[in-house]
């Protein structure tokens, strides 16, 4: 976000405060983590023998009307995590084994999910983290991600001919 709080995460560059009000993506300022668990039915290369440590985020800002995830990203619900509370959530998963921490749905999400996962690496997070997005991202966002993603996981959903 800019310093005027106008939301300029995702290429819609919503004209809100979210903190005051949710954006396109129906997310406000604070992620809501509608599920943080071991997942065993990811792609094989990413769940491995111990699964990825899926943690599911409400608010999207494409809304695509065959998304998988819909009753998460849709539907906005789910407990709201601050920066420290998702590094409990990322350190905890690493604990129970995950191969890795896998952000589904993060985009609305970045501007606290980069001070988060700093906290945690400082505090000892080792696995990589995983970018699972619709692939709806700004240039600029992806550079301010750069040094704590370490894979990138789009959905290819839409294309133009050009």
């Amino acid at each position: 976000m800019t310093s005027n709080e106008r939301c300029t995460v995702c290429p819609r560059l919503c004209p809100v405060d979210r903190r005051v009000r949710p954006g396109y993506c129906g997310a406000l300022a604070l992620p809501q983590v509608a599920r943080a668990a071991l997942h065993l039915w990811e792609e094989p290369p990413i769940s491995g023998t111990r699964g990825s440590g899926a943690v599911f985020f409400s608010g999207c800002n494409l809304r695509c009307v065959f998304c998988q995830n819909s009753d998460i990203s849709a539907s906005i619900r789910g407990k709201f995590c601050d920066e420290a509370a998702l590094c409990r959530i990322f350190l905890d998963l690493q604990a129970q084994g995950a191969h890795n921490i896998n952000l589904v749905t993060p985009t609305p999400h970045t501007p606290v999910l980069i001070r988060a996962l700093r906290l945690a690496k400082e505090q000892g997070l080792r696995v990589p983290i995983l970018w699972n997005t619709n692939g709806y991202e700004r240039v600029e966002t992806l550079r301010e991600l750069s040094g704590l993603v370490d894979l990138y996981l789009p959905d290819f959903k839409y294309v133009s001919e050009r």
